[in-house]
């Protein structure tokens, strides 16, 4: 029985066996499809043989759960159908630089759970839901749909880049879960950012990048291949690359920042580097001078 199940098919298994396949836990629809009676139940949990770890949910032990398992309570707690979603699940498949503050779950009931965010969606189809290491997690393609309303479309693009990297980005999937999705507000986010991914852009890889993006400048090419090379950020017609950079001053790190820096100076680029520091508290400064930059090389040299 997987962790969906709920209690259907329990009878016959004991409450050891279900709570091992569903990480020491176990709810009180199983316990009582077990042939518990209600009043055993509540008398095994007075005596701690049962830790109750949300409304209707329990773990045969008191040892802190995992996050897998933190995670597989609060699915559990919104009972049959719900599944994990959103950061949540990008975290769970390996795709995201964005780590859940709260455990995101989806579920067709109204629930309220410690630790968790619940969002009530009716209409959330099987399809659009998997099985991923015993925990119920909305599928990929669902993922970055509801993702589209918490990121910026180059934010989005990096989760589908590293998506892509692990085999788990497929357009045509996600485009059949927007069309049954008709209506949402932020399909449009969803839309750039698969559009920079095929463009070749692995959107932004840091808090700083997001920053300097924020910045009141032409738009630019973001981490994508130039001379063989990814740089953070490039006008291709202006001639101008834009490096942020963050934990720097390693000598082999220098020493490739410099030669990435002289090959891209001899192509005729200006090159501008920033550290994270300076993006999040000189902001004016680095606008200013990348404005610069952009101004004193108008294209014509591209053209040329």
């Amino acid at each position: 029985m997987s962790a969906q199940s709920g209690p259907t098919g329990v009878s016959g298994h004991t409450p050891f066996a279900i709570a091992a396949r569903q990480r020491d836990l176990i709810t009180i629809e199983q316990l009582l499809a077990t042939g518990l009676p209600r009043a055993t139940i509540y008398d095994r949990v007075a005596r701690g043989v049962l830790h109750r770890r949300h409304r209707g949910v329990y773990s045969l032990g008191h040892a802190p759960l995992s996050p897998e398992s933190k995670a597989l309570a609060a699915v559990l707690a919104c009972g049959s159908g719900a599944a994990l979603r959103r950061l949540t699940a990008a975290e769970f498949y390996g795709c995201s630089r964005f780590p859940a503050p709260l455990i995101e779950v989806v579920s067709p009931r109204r629930r309220k759970v410690d630790g968790a965010r619940i969002h009530h969606c009716r209409t959330l189809s099987p399809r659009d839901v998997t099985d991923f290491n015993g925990i119920p997690v909305t599928t990929a393609h669902r993922m970055f749909v509801d993702l589209a309303d918490a990121l910026t479309p180059h934010q989005l693009a990096n989760v589908i880049h590293q998506a892509a990297y692990r085999g788990r980005y497929v357009e045509a999937a996600i485009r059949d879960v927007m069309a049954r999705v008709n209506g949402r507000h932020n399909l449009a986010a969803l839309e750039r950012a698969m559009e920079l991914h095929r463009i070749g852009s692995a959107g932004t890889k840091s808090a700083a990048e997001d920053a300097f993006l924020r910045l009141q400048l032409p738009e630019p090419l973001v981490n994508m291949h130039l001379l063989g090379r990814e740089v953070d950020f490039h006008w291709p017609d202006e001639l101008v690359v834009v490096e942020v950079d963050g934990i720097h001053g390693l000598p082999w790190t220098v020493a490739d920042d410099d030669g990435r820096d002289a090959a891209l100076t001899a192509a005729g680029y200006t090159v501008l580097r920033f550290s994270a520091r300076d993006v999040h508290e000189r902001r004016d400064a680095v606008s200013a001078r990348t404005a610069a930059a952009l101004a004193s090389n108008p294209g014509l040299r591209h053209a040329a």
